[in-house]
C-alpha cells in the first residue's frame, strides 16, 4: 500500500471521529464551555405569543434618560450588581477581533469602533430609560455586543411587565435561546483572566433567565428540563472566578431556596443537595458587597420564607421594607423596587391572615396558573389573602 493511499485512508477515518477524540486540551475545554449553554427540552416558541405588543413601563422615561457621557460616568454605579464591562471602542475592538463570529453578526461590518461603541450605548440608553422593546429591537438590528443590553431588556420586561404567565415564559425562553447562541459564539474559559467579566456576564444572563423561567414551574418539569442543573452550574461557574459577585451569590441562594420551597428540606437535600444554609447565607455576603440592591433584598426575603416559612415572617418583612425604600438610579432598579413594594403588600396580608405560608404560596401559584397572570408584573395588583 502506498504512503499516499495510507494517509488518505487515515485522514478519512479521522474525519469520521468526534472532535473531542482528537482535539487538543484547549479545544476540548472550549467545547465543554460551549456545552454549559446546552438546554434539555426547551419550551417550544409560539410566534403569536411573542408578537404580542409590549406594555410600556409605568413611569416617566425622562426621569431615567441619560446622555452617553452620563452613562459612561455612572457605569460603575449602574453595574455594581450586573458587573457588565463598559462597551468602549477599545473593548469592542478587542472582543470582535477575539470572536470573529460576533463581528460577522454586526449589521455594519467596519472598523469604526467609536461608532460601534455608540451603537451599543444607544441600546443601553434605551434600557436605562425603560424603553425595553426599543432596546430589544435595536440590539437585534445592530447585532454583536449590542445584543447584550437588548437581551437584558427582554428578560427584565418578561419578569416585571409581561401581563400573562405564558408571555413571560415565552419571552424568557426566547432570551435563553439567544443567550445560548451568544455563549456558543463567545467561548471563554474561566482561566482567561482578561475575559473574566465577559465569562460572568454570559453565565449570569443565562442562569438568571432560566431561574425566572423555572421559579413557578412544576417539579416534574423542572427535573425534565434540567433547570436546576443549568442555574446552579451557572452560579457556581461565576463564583469560581468571582467569589463575591453579588448577583451570582443571590442567584445561587435563591434557586436553592426555590428547590426547598417546592419539595421540602428532606427531599431537597436528597434529590438536589439543597441546603437551608446555602439558601440564605450567600445573601449576607451579597449585601456586604453591595447593600443597596432591591433585587437582592427581596430575593433574600423570598428565600427566608421558602426556607423557614412562618418563622421568618418578621425578618422577611424587614428585608422587603428595606428594598421598598431603595433609591432607583435607572428603569430596572425602579422595577426591582416596585416589585419589592408589591411583594411587601402580599407578605403583610398573608401574615395578618393567620394562614400558613405553605398554603398561601400554593394558593398564589394555583391562581397564577388558572388565570394565566404574571404575578411578578408590577402593573398587576398584588395577590392578597384575607
Amino acid at each position: 500500500m502506498t504512503t499516499r493511499r495510507l494517509a488518505g485512508m487515515l485522514g478519512g477515518m479521522l474525519c469520521c471521529l468526534p472532535l473531542s477524540l482528537y482535539a487538543g486540551p484547549v479545544d476540548q475545554a472550549h467545547e465543554r464551555a460551549r456545552a454549559t449553554f446546552a438546554q434539555k427540552a426547551p419550551l417550544e416558541l409560539d410566534a403569536q405569543v411573542l408578537d404580542t405588543p409590549w406594555v410600556p413601563a409605568p413611569f416617566e422615561a425622562s426621569s431615567y434618560t441619560y446622555t452617553y457621557d452620563d452613562i459612561r460616568q455612572s457605569w460603575p454605579d449602574f453595574m455594581r450588581g450586573l458587573r457588565i464591562p463598559f462597551p468602549s471602542p477599545d473593548y469592542l475592538e478587542a472582543r470582535y477581533q477575539r470572536f470573529p463570529s460576533l463581528y460577522r453578526d454586526l449589521h455594519y461590518q467596519d472598523e469604526n469602533w467609536e461608532q460601534h461603541s455608540r451603537n451599543v450605548l444607544e441600546v443601553w440608553q434605551a434600557f436605562f430609560r425603560g424603553d425595553f422593546r426599543h432596546a430589544r429591537e435595536l440590539g437585534k438590528r445592530y447585532g454583536g455586543y449590542a445584543r447584550v443590553p437588548g437581551l437584558v431588556a427582554q428578560i427584565i420586561y418578561a419578569t416585571y411587565l409581561a401581563p400573562s404567565h405564558t408571555q413571560k415564559q415565552q419571552l424568557l425562553q426566547e432570551a435563553i435561546n439567544e443567550m445560548a447562541w451568544f455563549g456558543e459564539q463567545v467561548s471563554i474559559l474561566p482561566s482567561e483572566k482578561g475575559l473574566t467579566a465577559d465569562y460572568c456576564m454570559l453565565r449570569l444572563g443565562f442562569g438568571y433567565a432560566v431561574a425566572r423561567l423555572a421559579e413557578d414551574e412544576s417539579v416534574p418539569a423542572t427535573l425534565q428540563r434540567n433547570y436546576a442543573a443549568m442555574v446552579i452550574n451557572a452560579a457556581t461557574e461565576i463564583l469560581a472566578v468571582e467569589p463575591e459577585h453579588p448577583l451570582a451569590l443571590s442567584l445561587s441562594a435563591a434557586f436553592e431556596a426555590n428547590v426547598l420551597r417546592r419539595v421540602g428540606k428532606a427531599a431537597g437535600r436528597l434529590t438536589l443537595a439543597a441546603d437551608s444554609e446555602d439558601a440564605t447565607q450567600p445573601f449576607e455576603a451579597s449585601l456586604v458587597a453591595v447593600p443597596d440592591l432591591a433585587i437582592v433584598r427581596y430575593e433574600y426575603a423570598n428565600s427566608l420564607l421558602y426556607t423557614h416559612q412562618d418563622a421568618s415572617a418578621d425578618q422577611a418583612l424587614a428585608q422587603l421594607q428595606a428594598a421598598a425604600d431603595m433609591p432607583a438610579r435607572f428603569a430596572m432598579e425602579w422595577l426591582d423596587r416596585a416589585y419589592a413594594r408589591k411583594r411587601l403588600q402580599e407578605v403583610q396580608a398573608w401574615r395578618d391572615s393567620g394562614m400558613s405560608f405553605k398554603r398561601f404560596d400554593r394558593k398564589r401559584r394555583k391562581f397564577m396558573r388558572k388565570e394565566n397572570i404574571n404575578l411578578y408584573a408590577v402593573t398587576r395588583p398584588p395577590f392578597l389573602v384575607d
